[in-house]
């Protein structure tokens, strides 16, 4: 998932890359909280689906991923 917000994120600002500690910043959480999210593989949802709704994403895009 947060792979996907990298996506998004650098696709809105056009920067090519894009850290943990930006999408912590656009999920309103801390560095951090984000990495001890990733290493346990339990995704903050809450602030995932608002992060949603502040960029009116729909969250499919996000939990389904892409076929590469």
């Amino acid at each position: 998932m947060v792979e996907n917000i990298k996506d998004i994120i650098s696709f809105r600002r056009g920067e090519a890359k894009i850290f943990d500690k930006h999408v912590a910043y656009e999920l309103d959480v801390s560095a951090d909280y984000l990495s001890t999210c990733i290493l346990r593989d339990k995704p903050p949802l809450k602030e995932i689906l608002l992060f949603c709704a502040r960029w009116r994403i729909d969250v499919k895009s996000i939990t389904i991923k892409k076929n590469c």
